[in-house]
């Protein structure tokens, strides 16, 4: 994954717009964590985004007499589309200002005798959960998929892996079409070692 390639697909508009594969966005994801220029172009974005959602403006400057009837015919577009959009997604969750369904699953993390588990509740429609660890840098350190509601990961494996640092889990609930239905916050672990 290179800057070069995210203009070229325009990956970026993609991803915010939920258009990626999973293999894409996630491919993308691990690009834009460690690119400082993609990673910026993603927080314009979902600020863009954010920012038109609340009825906010874009621009500060006052718009010439030319421009008001292409403002006109944006907006009217905008509102079509928010339109269909609305009425096209009932029945499904909302998506969030990034990707996937919205910040709704309650972690629980604990160390005892060595291991580090990880609990949350049942989401509805989720058929499988992904529980991803980070570290501090926001690197990807571990994977696993369950159809559990739980999942035990050794202390002494993770310690190594994150450098003694405080590490980072979310977690993504997936119906059976493999769509995201639900996520964790980011969610920080215990420095490994730190008093509890």
């Amino acid at each position: 994954m290179t800057c070069e390639l995210v203009d070229q697909r325009e990956l970026d508009r993609r991803y915010l717009a939920g258009q990626l594969s999973e293999e894409e966005a996630t491919a993308f994801e691990a690009h834009y964590f460690e690119c400082d220029r993609c990673w910026e172009l993603v927080k314009s974005g979902a600020g863009v985004r954010a920012t038109l959602k609340a009825g906010g403006t874009l621009a500060a400057a006052p718009v010439r007499a030319w421009w008001r009837p292409l403002a006109l015919a944006a907006a009217l577009v905008l509102v079509f589309l928010g339109t269909w959009r609305v009425v096209g997604s009932r029945g499904r969750n909302d998506p969030d200002a990034i990707r996937g369904a919205r910040d709704s699953i309650a972690v629980r993390s604990e160390l005892s005798a060595g291991l580090w588990r990880t609990s949350w509740p049942t989401v509805s429609g989720a058929a499988s959960y992904r529980v991803r660890v980070f570290d501090a840098d926001g690197r990807l350190l571990l994977t696993r998929e369950s159809s559990d509601t739980n999942i035990e990961l050794p202390a002494d494996s993770l310690s190594t892996l994150g450098g003694g640092g405080t590490l980072y889990l979310d977690i993504q609930g997936f119906d059976q079409l493999r769509r995201p239905v639900a996520r964790s916050p980011l969610t920080p672990l215990l420095p490994l070692g730190a008093p509890r």
